[in-house]
């Protein structure tokens, strides 16, 4: 029993971990169609704020376009998006309308993502092209007992206790 308790506990941390590490990033997103022709390019901040309006299970956190460019219908970067990070992957898309999902998954590195986009409903799934996230703000080492304040398009000087890399 205290076996299965600590890789319960295990894994709570790796997802924990992995959302702690990518909440607040700044990504440059570039989605190709089948083609390999750029139809969207945007500049994302993945939160830490429960997404809400999802229609899938799961923990869901919201994702915030700070600046965009391209097809809208091809990729919905004017409707809410949402991602989740497991076991090392990341799923990106538009997860409030029921059984018309359209992902971006890809395996999760600390400064780039790629992999596949898709139209996903049930029983259906259907390549549509592939993206690419590349991280664009600088990552930041906190240190215990400081806080520091937050712009909605970058962080300010860092404040003794904190360091840029």
């Amino acid at each position: 029993m205290k076996s299965h308790l600590n890789a319960y506990l295990f894994l709570l941390c790796l997802v924990t971990g992995a959302h702690a590490q990518v909440a607040g990033s700044t990504w440059q997103l570039t989605v190709e169609d089948l083609n390999h022709i750029v139809k969207a390019k945007a500049t994302i901040r993945f939160t830490n704020q429960a997404a809400t309006e999802s229609c899938m299970s799961g923990n869901w956190k919201r994702v915030i376009v700070e600046a965009k460019d391209g097809d809208d219908k091809f990729f919905p970067l004017s409707e809410p998006l949402a991602y989740q990070l497991d076991k090392g992957r990341l799923t990106l898309g538009r997860v409030s309308v029921c059984d018309g999902y359209l992902f971006l998954d890809g395996k999760f590195t600390e400064e780039k993502i790629k992999g596949g986009f898709n139209s996903v409903s049930i029983g259906y799934s259907k390549a549509l092209g592939k993206f690419s996230l590349h991280r664009t703000g600088k990552k930041l080492t906190i240190l215990p007992n400081n806080s520091f304040n937050r712009t909605s398009a970058s962080l300010r000087a860092a404040p003794t206790g904190y360091v840029q890399r």
